[in-house]
């Protein structure tokens, strides 16, 4: 009665015979894990060395085919092998409305990412051609992710010896620190040396050279600071320069905040050194009119 009042039409015909064929490869999905079970059960019982002979006897399967269903059963057999009891449970799995062809296609995905693709992607309405290229654009995209995590691996692995190296430099900065103490602690002490030897009014001769003598002490512990924080400027620098060329290909609007802090900093440090010497020459040029007034 329904075929009298449906109209009879080539795309009537088509959608008839497409949905006979979803249906009849759902079939064989089912039918393929029941065999897979089967499979392995009698792989299990078999001794070693008779499986390919068994298949290729008994069932007419090639080792590749009995493969292919095995892990059809492995990969899909728990929610699609229920009991009449379950079965509005699995009717909710994304599996269900899966094909033949459509399962064989989703294994190469992984596990964990299957149910999700099927059900973000509507597998079960896809061609053959559609899930093809679906599942080899989502691998990408897993590989790209894969890729981005092992940089940022990487990445974290360059931070870790960097901070290394950023705490073995604190430790040697802090023992040029206490060498620079233990001068200074000497400046001091040769100082006090001074200081009685003008209050029991010793020779001008003696004054001067321990006037000098502590004025040379003076300028070897300055000069052993500077070295010090000049050793731990340009080892810092260093390091900079080699962030801020690796962050360069990572990301380059950051590279650039970075080159221009940089700049500052130098152009900052540039006009202090500029103060620092003309205060010097300045000073300098003091103490020579000193001594040519002296001298007269």
């Amino acid at each position: 009665m329904s075929d009298l009042l449906t109209e009879r039409t080539p795309p009537v015909i088509a959608a008839e015979i497409n949905t006979i064929k979803q249906q009849t490869s759902k079939i064989l999905l089912a039918s393929a894990v029941e065999v897979g079970k089967r499979l392995k059960e009698a792989k299990a019982l078999l001794p070693y060395g008779e499986w390919g002979k068994w298949l290729e006897e008994s069932v007419s399967y090639s080792q590749r085919t009995a493969d292919r269903m095995m892990q059809i059963f492995d990969e899909y057999g728990a929610k699609l092998l229920v009991s009449s009891e379950d079965q509005e449970m699995s009717d909710s799995s994304p599996v269900t409305n899966l094909t033949y062809t459509q399962a064989l296609i989703l294994l190469g995905l992984p596990e964990d990412q299957r149910d999700a693709f099927i059900a973000e992607n509507d597998a079960g309405s896809m061609s053959k051609q559609q899930l093809q290229q679906a599942v080899y654009v989502r691998n990408q995209e897993l590989a790209g992710k894969e890729e981005l995590q092992k940089i940022c691996d990487e990445q974290k692995d360059k931070i870790s010896k960097l901070s290394d190296e950023r705490d073995r430099a604190k430790k040697e900065a802090t023992d040029n620190l206490q060498a620079v103490w233990a001068e200074q602690g000497n400046v001091l002490k040769l100082q006090r040396k001074l200081d009685v030897l003008e209050n029991e009014n010793t020779t001008a001769k003696h004054i001067a050279e321990i006037e000098n003598e502590s004025k040379l002490l003076k300028l070897n512990l300055s000069m052993s600071q500077a070295d010090a924080r000049f050793e731990l400027i340009t080892k810092g620098l260093e390091e900079l320069f080699v962030a801020i060329k690796e962050m360069a290909a990572a990301d380059p609007d950051a590279c650039s905040l970075y080159i221009a802090h940089a700049n500052q900093l130098m152009t900052k440090t540039i006009n202090k050194l500029t103060r620092i010497e003309k205060a010097s020459r300045a000073a300098s040029k003091v103490q020579v009119n000193q001594v040519i007034d002296v001298k007269d």
